[in-house]
């Protein structure tokens, strides 16, 4: 599968678990409940135990339930130092999401910051591979090629054979292992690719492979199967989604589809967000001068710029944020909301007082 799933239930050597058979994302084991409400005790495994249950509800098909888990290990990445090992692997967990969603270009966005900084194998294994994923899907073979290989560099043993194979379906003919030496995840990627191809060249239905068992290979790979996905009657992939909303009451954040991104401290990069999804494009110095205060020209717009690429990484999408001839935009491919005229307390910390000014 890919990325392939962490090994559930040892990340923490020593750590007592139970058997890993024995539990799910929606009844983890007891000591894993026992270190997730310990507090501020723990840092590391907190992050690790929600990484770990994020692809357990997704390799069941759940991804609203992955995305929650995945975005509280990334808050706590961010508000603690000792969870920051894990920031890599949970991008990842993300990016994943992202393009099961169809959300392919914040999926990229999300990999390539995973490979930010530096990076454990493991880490730089997922990125590799979710990069080499989500271009084979949008149809960019010579670019999901040299992943492929970049996360063969990185592969565990017992994954090699699994990414070899996969890299043969952008790059036929450079060696597809055994079956025997795969696992039953990509198994299944190769023998609904295979149908695909049958179906796509009019030589008939042909045997369409059992999909019971794999909720999330299926989400994955549907939408590079179209016509597997008509005979085997499955529905239409969601549209991706575009939807994006700056939530400022009860929590503070941005909802982006299924996935809520946590944002407090960020008081006037949301100011700034939520002015132009207020009032629209502007001229830079316009918008600094409403939620950035004074400063020479040069300090402004060094601030104006900080803020819009501390937008563009927590949205995990470089093109939702534009500063281009001198006018700040909001990207098209998000339909933008607030909930800033709502009633009720406002938990923006960010300059208003050109939206009161407004009202």
């Amino acid at each position: 599968m890919t990325p392939l799933p962490p090994p559930l239930g040892q990340w923490a050597a020593g750590t007592p678990l139970e058997p890993a058979a024995a539990w799910s994302w929606r009844r983890p084991p007891a000591a894993w409940l026992e270190v997730l409400g310990s507090g501020g005790r723990g840092v590391p495994q907190r992050a690790a135990i929600l990484h770990d249950l994020g692809w357990a509800a997704l390799l069941s098909g759940d991804v609203a339930a992955a995305a929650g888990q995945f975005e509280e290990g990334m808050g706590l990445v961010r508000a603690q130092r000792a969870a920051r090992p894990w920031r890599g692997r949970l991008l990842v967990g993300l990016a994943t999401v992202d393009r099961v969603q169809g959300a392919f270009e914040a999926s990229l966005s999300r990999a390539r910051e995973a490979l930010g900084g530096q990076l454990e194998d493991a880490a730089a294994f997922g990125a590799h591979l979710t990069l080499a994923t989500t271009t084979r899907m949008m149809g960019d073979a010579l670019v999901s090629v040299r992943h492929h290989y970049a996360a063969l560099r990185y592969a565990p043993p017992d994954a090699r054979a699994d990414v070899q194979a996969l890299l043969d379906l952008v790059h036929p003919g450079s060696g597809r292992p055994d079956e025997g030496t795969l696992s039953p995840g990509v198994q299944l990627r190769l023998a609904l690719q295979d149908a695909e191809s049958v179906l796509r060249a009019g030589l008939g239905a042909g045997l369409l492979p059992d999909v019971t068992g794999f909720p999330f290979e299926v989400l994955d790979e549907s939408r590079s199967v179209p016509h597997v996905r008509a005979a085997l009657g499955w529905p239409d992939p969601a549209v991706t989604p575009d939807a994006a909303r700056l939530v400022t009451r009860g929590r503070l954040g941005v909802q982006r589809g299924l996935t809520f991104v946590p944002m407090r401290g960020e008081g006037r990069s949301l100011a700034l967000l939520a002015y132009l999804i207020e009032r629209g494009s502007a001229p830079w110095p316009l918008v600094a001068d409403a939620v950035l205060g004074e400063g020479t020209p040069g300090a402004l717009y060094g601030q104006v710029r900080y803020h819009v690429s501390r937008l563009r990484s927590l949205l995990g999408d470089s093109g939702a944020v534009r500063l281009r001839g001198g006018r700040l935009s909001l990207g098209p491919q998000w339909a933008w909301s607030t909930d800033l005229r709502e009633a009720g307390p406002c938990l923006l910390d960010g300059p208003l007082d050109w939206l009161e000014d407004e009202t």
